[in-house]
């Protein structure tokens, strides 16, 4: 009884996680600070005058990622991680979040330290910028592509999982396939850049699954608790 109490209560912990964290994050993505100009020295001032907004909007989204990550660990835990589904989407899903924080550290941290470190007051200045600028554009697209591909991959394998359950779960797991394969999709035919803008709308698409399996583990009795 004791054990079974233990994980209603986790249980409940991660569906508030994931409930909280899912909608802070949607709301923090839409004030992620943007750089408005082409110009690098212009782009470097604007950089530095918005580098404490960006640290604490990429801080706050790499927290709640993580917070996120907690609740779909209990939701895998708890489907088994002997399941071949759910083992492997967890691995794809980690990787994904792991690659996705180096994303958000260069656009968030990186990036405005290197504006305000790096020469940025005469027209000389502007090829050392642009170059940087370049490198860490590339490195944060790089990154942010592979994590919202391997993030995809983990909810797609663990939506497949739920195929196979019946009732609500079993559209949760259809919703999820979609979840699952529109980004990756979308990322190779070239319908989204993951700007800002291509960002704020995986984010959201993903938050409606993240949403749904919340649902799921409000059902805390004992079949759900043990094998949701």
């Amino acid at each position: 009884m004791e054990k079974l109490a233990d994980e209603k209560r986790a249980t409940a912990f991660a569906r508030g996680i994931l409930l909280v964290a899912t909608l802070l994050e949607v709301a923090a993505i839409t004030h992620h600070p943007s750089v408005q100009t082409s110009d690098p020295l212009e782009a470097a001032r604007e950089m530095i005058a918005l580098s404490s907004p960006a640290a604490t909007v990429h801080g706050l989204l790499i927290t709640l990622m993580l917070l996120i990550t907690y609740g779909c660990a209990v939701f895998a835990t708890r489907r088994g991680l002997a399941r071949p589904l759910i083992g492997v989407g967890s691995i794809f899903y980690g990787a994904g979040v792991t690659v996705m924080i180096g994303a958000a550290l260069v656009s968030g941290f990186v990036l405005p330290d290197l504006a305000n470190a790096l020469p940025h007051a005469a027209v000389c200045d502007s090829p050392i910028l642009e170059s940087i600028f370049i490198l860490c554009r590339v490195l944060n697209q790089t990154c942010a592509n592979f994590g919202v591909f391997a993030m995809s991959v983990g909810i797609g394998c663990w939506s497949l999982d739920l195929l196979g359950t019946f009732g609500v779960k079993r559209a949760v797991g259809a919703w999820g396939c979609v979840v699952g394969i529109l980004p990756p999709l979308a990322l190779f035919l070239r319908w989204i850049h993951l700007d800002v803008h291509g960002m704020t709308q995986v984010v959201v698409l993903q938050a409606s699954w993240y949403l749904a399996m919340a649902f799921i583990l409000s059902s805390s009795d004992r079949r759900i608790a043990n094998r949701i």
